[in-house]
C-alpha cells in the first residue's frame, strides 16, 4: 500500500466540496493508496483552513513521515505563499515524499526546488474526480509515463 498525504496549503476548500474530496479518497483507496488527510483542508476562518503556521505544520508532518511517498495539495488560489517561511527545507530535502500542486502552489513547488533541488509535480489531483476529463485524468495518473509526457 502506498501512503500519500492530502493537504490544502492555499485557499481552504468549501464545505460543498466535501463529497468530491471523499470521492478522491475513495479512488485513491481503490488503487491501493493509503491517504492521510491534513486537518487544515476546509474553511475555518473565511478563505483560510488554518493559520499559515498551522497549514505549514500539516504539510511538514507529511514530509516528516518516512512512509509518505507523495503529497497532493488539493487547494489553489491566493495564499500558498503564506506558508513559505514556516517550511523546514532541510527536512523536505531528506524526505522521500514528492509534492504535487497546481495554481498558486507553484510558489511552494518553486521554493522546494530552490531551497532543496528536489523536483515536485505541477498537477491538480482533483481533476480525477471532476470535469469532463476525469476518466482520462485517472488513466493518466495510473500510467505515469503518459501523465508526464
Amino acid at each position: 500500500m502506498k501512503k500519500v498525504g492530502i493537504v490544502a496549503c492555499s485557499d481552504a476548500q468549501k464545505e460543498e466540496y466535501h463529497g468530491r474530496n471523499e470521492e478522491l479518497v475513495r479512488f485513491l483507496k481503490s488503487i491501493d493508496y493509503e491517504p492521510i488527510l491534513s486537518s487544515c483542508i476546509y474553511e475555518a476562518e473565511g478563505v483560510f483552513s488554518g493559520t499559515p503556521k498551522a497549514r505549514a505544520e500539516q504539510l511538514m508532518s507529511m514530509f516528516a513521515d518516512p512512509y509518505v511517498e507523495e503529497i497532493y495539495d488539493i487547494s489553489g488560489g491566493d495564499v500558498a505563499n503564506q506558508i513559505l517561511d514556516d517550511l523546514n527545507y532541510e527536512l523536505i530535502s531528506k524526505s522521500r515524499a514528492v509534492f504535487w500542486g497546481y495554481s498558486d502552489l507553484t510558489t511552494v513547488i518553486n521554493a522546494i526546488y530552490t531551497m532543496t533541488g528536489k523536483a515536485s509535480v505541477l498537477y491538480q489531483i482533483k481533476h480525477m474526480v471532476y470535469g469532463n476529463s476525469a476518466e482520462l485524468q485517472k488513466e493518466r495518473f495510473l500510467n505515469r509515463d503518459e501523465l508526464f509526457s
